[in-house]
């Protein structure tokens, strides 16, 4: 994507212009400089399958780009993904019930 093709404002603005104008900044370099090369990187599936891994993903974060990407390694595993509370950022939109899912989750991995 060339820097030409980037919008100007990708997500909701944060509160207070400066909190908007920084948002916008960061959410910008990050499509030009850091996107791209985390969607293109793909595991060695062969040497993950013995591993123990669980591939977690949010409840509310479904037909997201880190939804998809997280069922796609946990097909390629040949395992179920483990769902958690909240979206992306589960673990900080409620530390508690994440917390409490991912203690279950690491008990029998």
């Amino acid at each position: 994507m060339a820097p030409e093709e980037v919008p100007e404002r990708t997500a909701l603005p944060a509160a207070g212009d400066e909190a908007t104008a920084r948002q916008a900044a960061d959410e910008r370099h990050f499509f030009l400089h850091e996107m791209r090369e985390t969607v293109r990187w793909a595991p060695d599936l062969d040497r993950l399958r013995d591993a123990r891994i669980a591939v977690g993903i949010g409840d509310t974060s479904a037909g997201q780009l880190c939804d998809l990407t997280s069922r796609a390694l946990a097909a390629g595993l040949g395992r179920a993904p483990e769902p958690f509370p909240g979206g992306h950022v589960g673990f900080v939109e409620d530390a508690a019930a994440f917390a409490r899912r991912l203690r279950e989750v690491l008990s029998r991995a």
